[in-house]
């Protein structure tokens, strides 16, 4: 099968390298990452050890027939992404695993197939080249839009063929839901206590905050119709957080190289969602304000 990785960064690129040991994968990303894949091949550490060799591209080759998409992009780019896949939107499965509750929808706009999922893993990039599995987690994939189970059980085989544990959800919006509060309650704690992912529970003082957080998301998917166990997910989310303990994660990765974060994909949709159903959820305001003002200063500083 020909997959075709759009936005391949750390993520991406750690789904890109183990699924090429079978397919035949195409890596579309920033060019001093490619080319050092090109010359050394793709050196994943950690949890998974390996020199994987893909395909790699700076944009899409006009020869490419890929059966499989992942858009694997910042939430924010996924428009654009589709803007440079559209050729392919008849024919290729889209499969989207990012961050956020509204990629599916946005990636539904333009291509007829799509599947969309969940993962856990923990990705950090070491820099060009590199990449660390720093954390495993699950996997899970649904339909979305124009394909049956038949097409949902070849994208977990492919998955799983490659080494990346997959399961079929009968309802991927609970999914959804279920790693946005994880990723609410992780992944600003721990960019602005520049700490990794373990820390939040080792710490009395962040592990009371993270449930919390965990408990107060929880009941804002509750009141958007999603049925969440507010004890389920926090020891879900403390699960998620020892798993990847080493993991630095993608906004804290972001605010240190004075990058755009994607907390208005994860904390932003949480804060929409409550102001939908008439609810508050001040420790995520709270949050989305800490991390708005450092991304601006980080700009300012710029």
């Amino acid at each position: 099968m020909e997959i075709l990785v759009f936005g391949a960064g750390a993520m991406g690129s750690f789904f890109g390298g183990l699924l090429s040991v079978h397919e035949d994968v195409i890596l579309v990303g920033r060019r001093d990452h490619m080319e050092a894949i090109r010359v050394h091949g793709l050196r994943i550490s950690g949890k998974t050890a390996r020199i994987a060799r893909p395909r790699v591209a700076t944009r899409v080759p006009a020869k490419a027939r890929p059966e499989l998409i992942l858009i694997s992009t910042k939430a924010y780019d996924t428009e654009a992404a589709m803007s440079e896949l559209k050729r392919f939107a008849p024919t290729a499965v889209f499969l989207t695993l990012q961050n956020g509750l509204e990629n599916a929808d946005v990636i539904a706009r333009t291509a007829s197939r799509v599947v969309a999922g969940t993962t856990a893993h923990g990705v950090m990039s070491l820099g060009p080249g590199e990449v660390r599995h720093a954390g495993i987690g699950d996997t899970a994939i649904g339909p979305w839009q124009g394909v049956d189970r038949a097409d949902v059980v070849r994208v977990r085989d492919v998955l799983e063929e490659a080494g990346i544990r997959t399961r079929i959800s009968d309802d991927v919006r609970q999914e959804l839901w279920s790693k946005l509060v994880v990723n609410t309650s992780i992944n600003p704690l721990a960019a602005l206590a520049g700490a990794p992912n373990g820390r939040l529970v080792k710490d009395k003082g962040l592990a009371g905050l993270l449930e919390s957080v965990c408990r107060e998301a929880t009941a804002v998917a509750r009141a958007a119709g999603i049925a969440l166990d507010a004890d389920e997910m926090v020891r879900r989310t403390r699960l998620v957080a020892r798993r990847t303990a080493a993991n630095r994660p993608s906004m804290l990765q972001d605010l240190d190289h004075g990058r755009r974060t994607e907390i208005d994909a994860i904390t932003g949709a949480v804060l929409r969602a409550a102001d939908r159903a008439g609810r508050d959820a001040p420790l995520a305001r709270a949050l989305y304000a800490l991390v708005r003002a450092r991304e601006a200063e980080n700009l300012r500083g710029e």
